[in-house]
């Protein structure tokens, strides 16, 4: 039974290795004699919204080895296929919707119903039919691979190479931050975020960055060639480099399906994201009928939190992770959580504010793409307190409100203590110390985690790195009197974030 279920199974665990980040830069690209807050620079209209991005050749991204992109999707806006040479984490903003992974091996588990009329077949018809085959009755069964359901708070992970795509059914517009992590060991091209997409005839939303590097491709470009009166240029999408005969020969269609294929009929303003008329109508698990039962609301339907036990195993010291005690295929892994206000945060302060991580315990297969993400509020005049993450770069990503940031190197400089405001994104490096207050009455940050598991040490307030050493080493290295070196140790009662602090009421030790 054992050899059957590893033959008949994918672990994640087999994918995992002792690091899954090439990450650690070249020289001096994380030394900062000051950080800077980024803002997209960048944005390319389509024709269902738009796509935003950040400067990927900025010292910051580069420290981290990430890149950043803002996707908006108006109703009934299609995000057009894509794949991706390195591992996203996308995060929902706002809004909800539909969107799909498709694994390459993987069976097409969702078919659309019988049509009425006929019965259900429990074997797929033959593919082979006639072009131009107009009998209904004998039109192929449509079948794919699962679509998932999206709503605000979602983190959904996206492996490399995996092809995505993304829709809005609803009329409030879909936000989404996606991360590219570049440095991952799973791109083994250069550290540059590319798109490849499957359809359309876009721009390329990185590719001016890449222009202004200066940078090449690592490998040879083949001029157009010239066939008769056609010229078969290069274009954007994966299909449109391949000659006509090629792809109907691979897909056994006739030429004016191939020549949509290639992009050739596109308008220059449908873009990466298209307008679906009268709405995209798939197959997805709403749609069967719920008339004998009182329906659910659309959290409780299709969140694959709850669906799947949250078992966390034990520790594989052969391999990086924990096993998931259910041996999580890859075609049935979960790849999304709700990381966004929860009623459940993993820490809570009343007066200061929240907290929740998601990481590889939570989501399996976040261990596979070395990454993790943080959803947090802190409450006006609160303070997240000096804390540093020991593996990890963290990407901070202002959504709501303003917050007064410090962050300090290792040589004690304080590289950044500006307002972060909302849309600013602030890279804070591995081990350097960081600090927040809030501005605003709420400030909300996401903060992405370059370390499927990362690890935080608070520098202040109970169980921190002052509050464990003993008393002794605190008086003496401080200079401090006894009564101050404990006042320095228990004085702040609280781990993470501390409410709002009066000075003036401070009494002063004699």
């Amino acid at each position: 039974m054992e050899m059957l279920k590893a033959e008949a199974t994918l672990q994640y665990d087999t994918l995992l290795v002792a690091s899954p980040s090439g990450r650690g830069g070249e020289e001096n690209e994380c030394q900062f004699q000051r950080l800077n807050a980024q803002r997209p620079d960048n944005r390319i209209e389509s024709e269902g919204g738009y796509i935003e991005t950040w400067n990927p050749n900025n010292q910051e991204f580069q420290c981290a080895g990430v890149a950043l992109s803002r996707t908006v999707l108006r109703r009934n806006a299609l995000r057009r296929p894509f794949y991706s040479n390195a591992p996203l984490e996308i995060y929902v903003q706002q809004g909800s919707g539909y969107f799909g992974l498709i694994f390459p091996g993987c069976p097409s588990t969702y078919e659309e119903p019988a049509q009425e009329g006929r019965r259900y077949q429990s074997q797929k018809p033959s593919r082979r039919f006639q072009v131009g085959q107009d009998d209904p009755s004998q039109q192929q069964q449509d079948s794919h691979q699962k679509v998932h359901r999206f709503d605000e708070g979602d983190l959904i992970a996206v492996p490399t190479g995996v092809a995505f795509w993304m829709y809005n059914d609803e009329d409030t517009d879909v936000v989404t931050v996606t991360l590219s992590d570049t440095s991952s060991i799973h791109n083994q091209l250069d550290q540059f975020p590319r798109r490849f997409y499957l359809a359309g005839n876009q721009e390329q939303e990185f590719l001016r960055y890449q222009q202004q590097q200066g940078s090449r491709p690592h490998y040879r470009q083949i001029s157009p060639r010239v066939r008769g009166d056609e010229q078969e240029n290069e274009g954007s999408n994966i299909f449109s480099g391949f000659a006509q005969e090629f792809l109907q020969h691979a897909f056994q269609v006739d030429r004016q399906t191939v020549e949509n294929l290639r992009g050739e009929n596109e308008r220059e303003e449908q873009g990466a994201i298209v307008t679906v008329k009268g709405g995209l109508r798939i197959l997805s698990p709403d749609e069967e009928d719920e008339s004998s039962r009182s329906p659910p609301s659309r959290r409780e339907e299709f969140d694959e939190d709850r669906s799947r036990p949250q078992q966390r195993g034990k520790y594989d010291e052969n391999r990086r992770g924990y096993k998931n005690g259910i041996e999580e295929t890859i075609c049935s892994a979960s790849v999304k959580k709700n990381l966004g206000r929860s009623s459940n945060p993993d820490i809570y302060n009343p007066q200061a504010g929240s907290l929740r991580s998601v990481n590889e315990l939570d989501l399996p297969i976040l261990g596979w793409l070395g990454l993790s993400a943080q959803h947090g509020t802190i409450y006006r005049n609160a303070m997240f307190v000096p804390h540093y993450t020991l593996n990890a770069h963290t990407i901070v990503v202002a959504l709501n409100g303003r917050a007064h940031v410090q962050v300090v190197d290792s040589n004690g400089n304080r590289v950044y203590d500006e307002e972060l405001q909302e849309g600013h994104v602030l890279v804070v490096p591995q081990n350097f110390a960081v600090a927040a207050k809030a501005q605003s009455e709420n400030y909300e940050y996401l903060a992405f985690k370059t370390d499927s598991r990362p690890s935080i040490a608070n520098l202040a307030g109970e169980n921190s790195i002052i509050d464990n050493l003993p008393e002794e080493v605190v008086a003496n290295s401080y200079r401090l009197p006894r009564e101050q070196a404990r006042q320095l140790k228990n004085n702040n009662p609280f781990k993470f974030f501390v409410p709002p602090f009066d000075h003036q009421s401070m009494r002063e030790v004699a």
